[in-house]
C-alpha cells in the first residue's frame, strides 16, 4: 500500500499495526471466508476462515467488521452540536480576511 502510494501511510501503519495486535491473540478482525465451490452454504457446511496478512487491512475494515462494536460516547448520551461554544479565530497581521 505504501509503495504504491495510496492512503495515508499513517492510517495504513496504524491499522496494520492494529491488525497484528488482534491476530497475535487470534481475534478475528475481517477474516476472508471460502464457501462450497458451488457458493452455497448448507447447514452440513461450514465456513473456512482465511486469516488476511495484516499489512492488508484499512481503517475501514475496523467498522465493517462484524467482530467489533463502535462506540461513540458522547452520542450515546445526547451530544448535541448546537450546544458547543467555539473560540474566535484569532485575526493576526498574517490573516488575509483582517483589514490594514
Amino acid at each position: 500500500m505504501l509503495a504504491l502510494g495510496s492512503g495515508d501511510p499513517t492510517r495504513a501503519i496504524c491499522s496494520s499495526l492494529l491488525a497484528q495486535a488482534f491476530q497475535a491473540v487470534s481475534y478475528p478482525v475481517l477474516p476472508e471466508v471460502e464457501r462450497s465451490p458451488d457458493g452455497r452454504l448448507d447447514a452440513d457446511q461450514r465456513e473456512i476462515l482465511h486469516i488476511r496478512h495484516h499489512s492488508l487491512f484499512a481503517p475501514r475494515d475496523f467498522d465493517i467488521s462484524p467482530y467489533f462494536r463502535i462506540i461513540k460516547p458522547t452520542l450515546e448520551c445526547g451530544f448535541d452540536f448546537r450546544m458547543m461554544r467555539w473560540s474566535e479565530p484569532d485575526a493576526g497581521p498574517e490573516d488575509p480576511g483582517r483589514p490594514g
